[in-house]
């Protein structure tokens, strides 16, 4: 007797019994079918603990420490407060207007965010790399976590660039990529499905670091922190941690794979350093010329007092004839302070590092015209330093009534 499924593709009908009464069928199983599995569920899948250890920020923490332990070993010099001598950052690959804008080094914006100027300013970076990291990493997947990381510290370059000009010498450090991941992490606390205990952690995790990073900029942020890498950074790290919701997606539906992402980022860094070591040797042969870390004058008294011997031994540094200029203006020689200060300007001009300095001189070039009634000269003088990011400089020349 034929067999009649009726449209159940698979299914068997048991052979007729003695009766012809309808023989109820158990519902046919539904095929087991394996689920995908991610490049990281295999090994960590059924360990909660191993699945949630941020394996990619630990790396990152390593690979900035290896760097950094290789950027002491090639150093020149380093200062009393453990800094890294500034022409050694700069042979190592440091960024700056001068550098990137003014000599067309590009390849420094992929090197400048590997490295750090001090252990103290690598390991406030690690500390909060760190801490991020373990919140951020497993929410949003290895894949997006690298994809910010490398994104918000080229970003990061770029905003300390346009931002800072050249009234900053050089700049170097990781935390434009961290305060992108900052930014990153405060979007990630809004997300719909985290519970109130998540959404708190977040919002105090990011905003923690997130405040300190970014508000200085609104009352004209100065000193050593590039503020302005940080706001590049975040502006990153922010867009591309909303971009899914724009596109609909959830985080658990991203690339959870950081190979390709790591794998550019590594390409790109070897060939900055292939850079970095063709100019290494012509920097480095450039920087005895120039007062080392460890010798440089802690306050003005010290600049005055050995501004002689600093200018004896490093009369290509236009640091040595400012502190000269100014040696000359305590004893009230204006002469001879103007003389220097125009050296140390004209010296500042052909310098990498030379954006502060050249500035610093134009101010007491401004001071010293001021104080033998060249007031017209005196506010010519001051326009430039007037309008440099120079919180310093800026505040002087307009206790001078200089800066209109």
């Amino acid at each position: 007797m034929a067999t009649n499924t009726f449209g159940r593709r698979g299914v068997v009908v048991s052979p007729p019994r003695g009766s012809f009464q309808p023989v109820s069928l158990p519902p046919p199983a539904a095929p087991i079918v394996p689920r995908p599995l991610s490049d990281e569920e295999p090994l960590f899948r059924d360990n909660k603990l191993l699945s949630d250890i941020p394996f990619l920020t630990i790396g990152l923490i390593f690979v900035l420490l290896l760097v950094y332990a290789l950027q002491r070993s090639l150093t020149i010099d380093i200062a009393k407060d453990g800094s890294l001598d500034i022409r050694s950052l700069i042979a190592q690959g440091a960024s700056g207007y001068d550098l990137v804008v003014g000599r067309g080094e590009w390849w420094r914006i992929g090197l400048a965010p590997l490295l750090h100027g001090s252990q103290w300013h690598l390991i406030g970076n690690c500390v909060a790399l760190f801490i991020v990291g373990v919140r951020l990493e497993s929410l949003i997947g290895r894949g997006w976590f690298s994809l910010i990381f490398v994104a918000s510290a080229i970003a990061g370059e770029a905003g300390s660039l346009l931002g800072n000009g050249p009234a900053v010498a050089v700049g170097v450090g990781a935390s434009g990529a961290i305060t992108g991941l900052i930014a990153a992490l405060f979007v990630a606390s809004f997300e719909p499905e985290a519970d109130a205990a998540q959404t708190i952690s977040r919002l105090k995790t990011s905003l923690f670091f997130g405040v300190p990073a970014l508000l200085p900029l609104a009352f004209g942020a100065s000193g050593n922190v590039n503020y302005y890498a940080h706001a590049g950074g975040a502006v990153a790290g922010a867009a591309l941690a909303i971009t899914p919701w724009l596109a609909f997606w959830s985080y658990e539906s991203l690339p959870r794979s950081a190979g390709m992402t790591l794998l550019a980022g590594l390409a790109a860094s070897l060939v900055c350093a292939g850079f970095a070591a063709m100019h290494y040797s012509s920097y480095m042969a450039d920087a005895v010329q120039y007062i080392r870390a460890s010798e440089a004058p802690a306050n003005a008294e010290e600049m005055a007092s050995r501004s002689l011997d600093l200018v004896t031994r490093y009369p290509k540094d236009p640091r040595a004839h400012l502190f000269r200029a100014i040696a000359y203006l305590d004893k009230a020689s204006f002469n001879a302070a103007e003389t220097e200060a125009r050296t140390a300007m004209s010296l500042a001009a052909s310098d990498v590092a030379g954006g502060p300095v050249r500035a610093g001189a134009q101010s007491l070039m401004a001071v010293l015209l001021l104080a033998q009634g060249r007031t017209s000269e005196a506010k010519a003088m001051a326009a430039e330093p007037c309008r440099a990011k120079m919180a310093e400089v800026r505040r002087i020349l307009q206790k001078q009534k200089l800066c209109t």
